[in-house]
């Protein structure tokens, strides 16, 4: 793991971010002790929803018809 020291990284963030590759940590000393580590970010594929939809059809079969929830918003505002 590489280190700089806490002036450095403040005068030269934008280089030393450049500098990382993937997986690499940079830690930031202090008096020669680590304050602080940057880390690459953390992959995330964004949120994953429940199937609304096909709970739906498993609890009431043909009954649900499927009314969107732009519909059912629509409904409750309803006209302005």
């Amino acid at each position: 793991m590489k280190t700089v020291k806490i002036m450095e990284a403040q005068h030269n963030l934008s280089k030393i971010l450049r500098s990382m590759g993937p997986g690499d940590r940079i830690a930031i000393t202090r008096n020669k002790k680590i304050v602080a580590e940057l880390v690459p970010p953390i992959e995330t594929s964004g949120p994953s929803f429940p199937d609304f939809a096909g709970r739906a059809r498993a609890t009431w079969g043909d009954r649900w018809n499927g009314a969107s929830s732009q519909a059912l918003v629509d409904d409750s505002r309803g006209e302005r």
